[in-house]
């Protein structure tokens, strides 16, 4: 990752769960549920469906070393702030 993925919330986030949105490939995603939508970087689109398909941070890190060319380490710094942002924004609880 060259950058901190970006996701850009286009609806309130009180009701928002990973396991209820659908991604697409151009980095849409929506939440039938709660009728809220999203957007995101082609990075942050690959860690948002690994979250989804409830993939644990050494899981998503490797599926990030595998499909992007940068350092284990650039990735997992990168992952660990990527995932603090999602949680400060309130797009993911803490645990994960």
């Amino acid at each position: 990752m060259v950058a901190a993925p970006a996701v850009a919330p286009h609806a309130e986030l009180a009701s928002f769960h990973f396991q209820t949105v659908t991604w697409q490939a151009d980095g849409f995603g929506f939440d039938a549920t709660s009728g809220e939508f999203f957007t995101a970087s082609p990075t942050a689109l690959m860690v948002m469906q690994a979250l989804s398909e409830g993939m644990a941070r050494p899981q998503i890190l490797e599926r990030l070393t595998t499909r992007f060319e940068v350092a284990r380490s650039t990735a997992e710094r990168d992952l660990e702030s990527f995932l603090a942002e999602l949680v400060h924004i309130g797009l993911t609880p803490e645990s994960n």
